[in-house]
């Protein structure tokens, strides 16, 4: 009888470590906690860092360049005759510009402009420029307004004094032909002030220049 025990508890021994060591273990390894395989890390060479597959070109391309927020600023424009100043504000309607009309004395719209007389015709006058651009002057246009059609423009400026310096210098170029004379004087001419402009259209504003002899685009204070 006793032997018979033994026997039953030992098959119960057996039997226990049996399906113990046939379950699956439990505990798993949580996902990202995976140990290191040390084996298989290598560090690589200079040379095989290079070899890796790079960017394509256009890729870096469009990474390097990042939009340049566009600069508004406030512009003064003139001064503009009564003849040329709804003109003047046609040419901002195109832009989308708005603009307050600020009358000038005669003598805060004064002007002095140093100048090369009028050419008998376009070629000519344009001839000129390219003679001007080989003694190393490259600011000067073909004025196209009526009064002083083919007429050269070298520089206006407000007070005579900068006028008299632009006319020496180009003297010691070789300049003989340009002239200082006094523009604007007449009454009720007027600016227009622009509140709000980018430095583009300023730019293509200014290349109007020609239309509006002896009047100018500067960069003014924001008021």
């Amino acid at each position: 009888m006793k032997l018979l025990v033994w026997l039953l508890l030992l098959l119960n021994v057996l039997l226990l470590g049996y399906f113990k060591l046939s379950l699956p273990n439990e505990v798993g390894v949580q996902p990202g906690h995976e140990p290191l395989q040390a084996e298989k890390i290598k560090l690589l060479t200079a040379q095989e860092i290079e070899a890796l597959p790079k960017k394509s070109a256009q890729a870096k391309e469009i990474q390097a360049i990042a939009p340049t927020p566009v600069q508004y600023n406030c512009y003064e424009w003139g001064s503009f005759s009564t003849t040329n100043l709804p003109k003047a504000r046609n040419i901002l309607a195109k832009f989308s510009l708005n603009a307050t009309t600020e009358q000038q004395s005669p003598q805060e719209a004064t002007r002095y402009w140093v100048y090369i007389p009028r050419q008998k015709s376009l070629q000519e006058a344009e001839a000129r420029v390219g003679e001007l651009h080989g003694h190393g002057v490259d600011e000067s246009f073909v004025v196209m307004e009526s009064q002083w059609r083919y007429a050269i423009s070298l520089g206006v400026f407000k007070d005579e004094q900068s006028a008299t310096k632009l006319l020496d210098e180009l003297k010691t170029k070789g300049v003989d032909s340009a002239v200082k004379g006094v523009r604007n004087q007449e009454k009720g001419r007027a600016s227009l002030l622009i509140s709000s402009m980018s430095s583009d259209t300023a730019a293509e504003i200014d290349k109007l220049k020609p239309e509006f002899p002896g009047s100018e685009l500067k960069q003014v204070a924001c008021q």
